[in-house]
């Protein structure tokens, strides 16, 4: 079979190819995400990956010996999976009493499934060989304009049919997560004219449930917040590269850090050096503020995308954000047809009395409230009166692994990045869990080389 024959093949594949690697990625998600909240994970979601590996072991079989294929299918080990998966092993049962204390004569047969590392293994050689073939999955086509539903947020999943899901706005920032980069991703929320009452916080809460909700994290009240600090001390409870962490920044500028006119302030300089490291975490961030520009220039480069909420309340266009090739200077590009930004429409959270939505206003509230339309200074306010954690000297520690870096790293499995590991630490330094990512916080703000 020629290239060319394979691959129209392929095309005429692809709407099976996308439900199955949706599903696959949805039951991954899954897996990743009661592991991660619960310490394990059950037997029936063990089950359905294997199952939508299996899947998709079968879609991609014949396209094995393909030019592009080959190698990396005998690098992920993609022809174990029929002899790993779902085996039927006999269980001796011949030294067990039965009924009536008589003997069984013979054995009895048990499943046994692949285990979840190799099930891992192969979803990300599943990922590399459609790239290799050229196929970005889910395809989309075009809309010229779309809607997001107060109901798809909580139906969420990877292959979905809906509008949101198919615009080049979810696409792309779907990509940067689950692509290549296997990062985060900070987008900015501002508005024309640098108009209030336009529902910024209405989209940044509706797409950030609807991210969470795609990756099991389970978004909470605390992960909405109005003060640089708070946000700053988020990246420290987020859950790790596996599992991808959702935030909103709520009126950044107008409520404390991230002001331009305040470039050379430290909370500034802390929040850059935190950007980057939450990108590598996988956190994806929704800020907001009135304008774009009132956002510090350092900030705005590192942002990812824009989205701009219209005079129509409930619109939004989304950018993809960059910087030229000489000189640095700020651009962007429209996510829609012809690289013009097509407009996404949002639920009114407020009117849906969406709880999240809810707990943000309260923070709001409290903050006006208190006079000092500042939640910087709210935030330390709150924190004085907190009793002084006892236990070990987490700087004394983070002195020492700073010492012996190449002791406490390890290379992640999916990307190949090298990272500082929390568990080498917990572990190392009798540690809990909360304590060793302060640990490692502290280590990361030092800017090491590893």
């Amino acid at each position: 079979m020629s290239k060319y024959d394979d691959l129209r093949n392929l095309s005429a594949d692809v709407q099976s190819l996308n439900v199955s690697l949706g599903s696959m990625l949805t039951a991954r998600n899954n897996l990743i995400w009661q592991q991660t909240t619960e310490g394990s994970y059950s037997e029936e979601t063990h089950a359905e990956l294997e199952s939508e590996v299996r899947t998709m072991y079968e879609e991609l079989f014949p396209y094995r010996e393909n030019k592009g294929v080959k190698q990396t299918w005998r690098e992920f080990a993609l022809d174990e999976i029929p002899h790993l998966c779902a085996r039927r092993v006999e269980i001796d049962d011949s030294g067990s009493v039965g009924h009536f204390g008589i003997q069984p004569t013979g054995g009895r047969t048990q499943i046994q499934r692949a285990s979840v590392d190799h099930l891992m293994l192969w979803t990300r050689g599943f990922k590399q060989i459609l790239k290799e073939l050229g196929l970005t999955v889910p395809v989309r086509n075009n809309t010229g304009g779309a809607k997001m539903a107060y109901g798809d947020i909580d139906r969420a999943r990877f292959g979905m049919l809906s509008e949101f899901a198919e615009t080049g706005f979810a696409q792309s920032l779907l990509n940067d997560i689950e692509g290549d980069r296997q990062g985060g991703a900070i987008i900015v929320v501002d508005a024309e004219d640098a108009r209030t009452g336009v529902g910024k916080t209405s989209a940044a809460v509706a797409f950030a449930r609807f991210v969470a909700s795609l990756f099991n994290y389970d978004l909470q009240p605390r992960d909405l917040v109005l003060s640089g600090k708070e946000y700053l001390n988020l990246y420290q409870k987020q859950p790790g590269e596996e599992q991808v962490s959702v935030a909103v920044w709520d009126e950044a500028v107008g409520a404390g850090s991230g002001d331009a006119r305040r470039s050379m302030a430290q909370d500034n300089v802390d929040l850059g050096r935190a950007w980057q490291i939450m990108r590598t975490r996988r956190v994806v961030t929704f800020v907001t503020l009135p304008d774009w520009g009132d956002l510090d220039s350092r900030l705005q480069k590192l942002a990812d995308y824009r989205i701009w909420c219209r005079r129509d309340i409930g619109e939004a266009k989304a950018y993809e954000i960059g910087t030229s090739f000489e000189g640095g200077n700020l651009r962007t590009r429209g996510l829609g047809p012809g690289e013009g930004a097509e407009p996404i429409q949002f639920p009114d959270m407020a009117g849906e009395g969406d709880p999240l939505y809810r707990a943000l206003k309260e923070k709001k509230d409290r903050l006006i409230e208190s006079g000092t339309l500042n939640a910087d200074s709210m935030h330390e306010d709150e924190t004085e009166d907190e009793p002084e954690e006892t236990g070990p000297d987490l700087k004394s520690i983070a002195n020492q692994v700073l010492d012996n870096i190449d002791d406490y790293t390890a290379v992640h499995g999916g990307n190949g990045t090298t990272y500082v590991d929390t568990n080498l630490i917990e572990i190392e330094h009798d540690l809990s869990i909360r304590q060793a990512k302060k640990v490692k916080s502290l280590v990361e703000k030092k800017g090491v080389d590893i």
